[in-house]
């Protein structure tokens, strides 16, 4: 029996729980990051060697819409219907996770 399509709402929910306890929380670490770049700069260390924007957004895109065309064979609510369950159900997560983070 397959249980791929109950376990992926399941894991956009937890999912989005989790960003959202990221996202509150992480202001101060994105405070500080900005604080250990600067610092590592004068000192002339390099976090990100020559990592190009175009190829990391063709990697993020590729990647996202592979994903997606297995989500939608996965759920079997049709493609629209998959992808909108996942995204509502990532954002309610997103909304509790900050709300109770």
């Amino acid at each position: 029996m397959d249980y791929s399509g109950l376990v992926i709402p399941i894991l956009a929910l937890v999912d989005g729980l989790l960003f959202g306890l990221a996202v509150k929380k992480g202001v101060v670490s994105f405070v500080l990051l900005v604080v250990a770049i600067v610092v590592s700069g004068y000192v002339g260390f390099s976090f990100i060697p020559q990592v190009s924007v175009t190829s990391l957004i063709n990697s993020v895109v590729s990647y996202t819409t592979t994903h997606l065309q297995l989500l939608t064979t996965l759920i079997p609510i049709g493609n629209t219907g998959a992808v909108s369950l996942v995204v509502v159900l990532f954002v309610v997560g997103l909304g509790v996770g900050i709300w109770k983070g």
